[in-house]
């Protein structure tokens, strides 16, 4: 995931609360979203190849060995690579960033005290020996672990980077870990055989629609030449599953998001988001150059729902171009409903979105965005309307790096001998992680800077809770409660919400630091309150000894972790969450990460 802001493209100046309302109008571009093939999920499944019968190292010697080329990962950005925890400045503006570090940095709420257990069932789900073997092994290592979740019908569908596996909801294995490249129909991401390179699909998003009995996965490409060598076009794809069944028929869906007649590109959609609502499924990016990796704008996709269900060819769709002006038109994250809960049905339908500040690295307000008369995705006519309005939330600050506790790192010795240097983590940034509407509410996540009370400068976790109302054309927001999440001493990464009809449901995050290796957490939530307690659903085993934390030669790395987290909620009321953390299972040389799945009740 692409995260450089360009500085070129963020001057605004602006007080809190200035930019006030504001209308975006969309374009029609059906036929430009097209069913391309079908592909049987269960047809594509392979087994995973067998771990050889001697220790890690050996056995991840041998399989690097026999490759044709060496191991890559998504590109990572200068703030990223910065020598860490060296003060090093951040962009923004001098008043907006003043206030809100003095808030979030300054302000010490109270830590949540951490216990061990209290999820209803766990289990590990994919880790990167999945991912890097699936398709026979003609597969990249891929650092970071961004995980997605959808769970329905009796069945849990769990990807990670560019591999998907599917399980029971009592976590048994139904099909072994298959890659997306496989379910979408396209070539391997590199044949190990003779070095050609196909389709690298990254940023993972599943998801699953109880409305209409449907499973969705995407993802993105930035196209590239048969030698790994990116060039100047990008695509969309989509499968959508033909039934309740994740592990059969899917429909494919291709768009070339190539942009040409757009200023500043060709571009590539970084970082998808997905959500829907009673009419449309919605898919929320940002536009990056192609040739500078600048952001040019972002842009929010409109489908007919009923049109995907069907399977019809070329869908309605719309699509809405904002380009920067107040900073708040970056990382736009789209809401979903839980099951049983209530649709806005006013002013023809109604899909909400919220985002952070991106043009200041530090913030107080939030921008809601309604899309109304979604009605128009099946009925035609008018396309629906975009608004944006603000409201004032607490203080966010873009985090610095998360720190590790000290534990054997097999990899990162062979780098830095003898023992291997602790790699910090990619702390993330203040985007806007996940949204849910239910209740007439809706609940926000995203990460911050923030001092405990001991006065430790960490990475926390951030919820807000809104009121939106749009009448007579007016979209009005309140909050209605928020708060930080944090720990003494240690670091909160991704925190994503999820919750039921009756508005309580869960954050789930990771927790690193002195006192912990990176392990899964949740705490509990809902429209009153938050549990006075963090739960650990899963204690990691080790430090994170990924490839991606020896990038800076003697001195400690940044690791790429996790873009996000996920967490959903079911028909019966439980909440289900995915994130990342170090197992105590069969690893790659290159990296160690895994994911951890939990079941919540609220």
């Amino acid at each position: 995931m692409t995260r450089r802001l360009a500085a070129g493209l963020f001057l605004v100046t602006a007080l809190p609360g200035q930019f006030g309302q504001a209308t975006y109008s969309g374009e029609t571009i059906t036929g430009q979203f097209t069913l391309v093939r079908v592909v049987n999920l269960s047809q594509q499944a392979q087994p995973a190849l067998p771990l050889k019968p001697k220790s890690m190292t050996e056995a991840a010697a041998e399989w690097e060995a026999a490759l044709p080329v060496r191991e890559t990962a998504p590109q990572i950005t200068p703030r990223q690579l910065r020598p860490p925890l060296l003060g090093v400045s951040k962009p923004g503006s001098g008043s907006i960033r003043a206030a809100a570090e003095h808030m979030a940095t300054n302000v010490a709420p109270a830590s949540y005290p951490v216990v061990v257990g209290g999820a209803g069932l766990g289990f590990n789900g994919p880790t990167h020996l999945d991912q890097r073997l699936a398709n026979g092994g003609n597969q990249f290592s891929i650092e970071p672990p961004s995980p997605s979740l959808a769970v329905g019908s009796g069945f849990v569908l769990a990807g990670v980077n560019n591999a998907i596996r599917v399980y029971s909801t009592s976590g048994s294995e139904l099909l072994p870990a298959v890659s997306t490249n496989q379910l979408f129909g396209v070539t391997p991401a590199i044949d190990r055989r003779s070095g050609i390179n196909g389709v690298y699909p990254t940023d993972m998003r599943v998801f699953y629609d109880h409305t209409i009995d449907r499973w969705f996965v995407l993802q993105r490409s930035h196209d590239n030449d048969i030698f790994g060598n990116t060039i100047n076009s990008s695509r969309l794809y989509m499968a959508v599953s033909q039934g309740g069944d994740p592990r059969g028929n899917y429909n494919i869906y291709v768009m070339d998001t190539t942009h040409g007649g757009n200023p500043g590109c060709p571009c590539f959609p970084d970082y998808p988001q997905i959500g829907a609502d009673q009419y449309g499924f919605y898919i929320a990016y940002n536009e990056y150059s192609t040739y500078y990796g600048d952001h040019v704008s972002s842009g929010i996709l409109a489908i007919s729902k009923a049109a995907l269900a069907a399977g019809t060819g070329q869908p309605a769709t719309y699509r809405y171009v904002l380009p920067m002006s107040t900073g708040f038109e970056f990382a736009i994250q789209p809401a979903s409903t839980p099951p049983g809960g209530s649709y806005f049905m006013g002013s023809g339908g109604v899909q909400y979105f919220v985002s952070t500040n991106a043009n200041f690295a530090a913030g107080s307000e939030l921008a809601v965005w309604a899309m109304k008369n979604t009605a128009a995705l099946d009925a035609g006519g008018a396309a629906p309307v975009l608004m944006r309005t603000t409201v004032a939330a607490l203080p966010y600050l873009f985090p610095d790096v998360a720190t590790q506790k000290p534990g054997p790192l097999p990899y990162g010795a062979t780098q830095f001998p003898p023992n291997g240097v602790l790699p910090f983590l990619d702390g993330g940034d203040s985007r806007v992680l996940s949204v849910v509407y239910a209740g007439g509410r809706l609940f926000a996540t995203f990460a911050s800077q923030v001092r405990d009370e001991n006065g430790k400068s960490l990475v926390g976790g951030a919820y807000v809770i809104l009121s939106p109302a749009l009448r007579d054309n007016v979209l009005s927001v309140r909050a209605l409660r928020q708060g930080y999440i944090m720990v003494k001493n240690n670091h909160v990464l991704r925190p994503a919400v999820a919750v039921n009809a009756q508005g309580r449901g869960a954050i789930v995050f990771g927790i690193s630091g002195p006192d912990y290796y990176p392990s899964a957490a949740f705490v509990r939530l809902d429209a009153t309150t938050t549990t006075p307690q963090i739960h650990v659903a899963a204690l990691g085993a080790a430090p994170s000894d990924g490839f991606t934390g020896y990038s800076q030669p003697g001195y400690p790395g940044v690791a790429r972790w996790g873009d996000y987290s996920a967490a959903v909620a079911t028909s019966d009321g439980s909440i289900w969450t995915i994130t990342e953390h170090i197992p105590d299972l069969p690893r790659t040389e290159l990296a160690n990460w895994g994911t951890y799945i939990a079941r919540v009740l609220p």
